[in-house]
């Protein structure tokens, strides 16, 4: 047993630590001995059930890093649990998302990201701004006017039927001039700025909604003030396009956070 315990502890780098009680150890020092209790009798799959909850943030993301460089080392296949889309992303090579007890999506973080299966995941992995709105030939018309085309809906949805249109943040572009098309655009004032790191984040108001555009921060980004007059466009390759039903799912999650 000594020696399984002596191997374990290695694997996690807490040999020099053995002889320490729980109290003389910080969070993430306890958070790898629980990692090493768990596998002393290599275990071919391991759960870890939220284990990096109680962290907080810089220690968190040191420890994503950690059990990410574990894994691969080991070979030993994690079942990795947790509510955090952000921990989800950054850890895994396969994504299940779920959704009343059944898998909504399964794949690896770019396609869930880039091609989500459903409206739900669309706003569940990262963010997404959504219309409401009549399916089009090519996209669906808002029911704030604004007309959307997109080169590669999700879903077919009929001609005349109700669906809904999303758009991430990051795709929208910001600009005091008007796009040559008024298709995918719409005009709004700058309601909010925040900052985020290496992004702004603004909140332009149409009257109708709040649309949130992330901008990357960097010496040629544009700086919008508050109450500035400006023009959301975005691709068609950047919509994504859903059905009523998904348009259903989607408006009462909102409703229930």
């Amino acid at each position: 047993i000594a020696a399984k315990v002596a191997e374990a502890l290695d694997m996690v780098q807490m040999s020099k630590l053995a002889e320490r009680k729980p109290r003389q150890m910080s969070g993430g020092q306890q958070q790898r001995v629980a990692v090493a209790r768990a596998l002393v009798n290599r275990p071919s799959v391991l759960l870890l059930d939220e284990p990096l909850g109680a962290l907080d943030r810089k220690l968190r993301e040191e420890m994503q890093i950690e059990l990410k460089l574990l894994q691969s080392r080991l070979g030993i296949t994690f079942v990795f649990v947790t509510h955090d889309q952000e921990e989800a992303m950054s850890m895994s090579d396969r994504i299940a998302i779920m959704l009343d007890g059944h898998i909504e999506q399964l794949g690896d973080p770019e396609t869930v990201y880039e091609h989500p299966s459903s409206a739900f995941v669309a706003g569940f992995i990262g963010r997404n701004n959504f219309w409401q709105g009549v399916a089009t030939e090519h996209g669906i018309r808002s029911d704030d006017g604004t007309e959307f085309l997109a080169s590669r809906p999700e879903e077919d949805v009929p001609n005349g039927e109700q669906a809904l249109a999303a758009v991430r943040p990051e795709s929208i572009d910001l600009s005091t001039e008007q796009p040559t098309s008024s298709a995918n655009s719409t005009r709004g004032t700058v309601a909010g700025v925040s900052h985020f790191g290496d992004a702004l984040q603004y909140v332009v108001s149409t009257g109708e909604r709040d649309i949130i555009v992330l901008v990357p921060r960097d010496s040629r980004s544009i700086r919008h003030p508050l109450g500035e007059t400006v023009w959301c466009s975005w691709p068609a390759d950047d919509v994504y396009l859903f059905s009523a039903r998904q348009a259903h799912i989607v408006m009462t999650e909102s409703d229930e956070s």
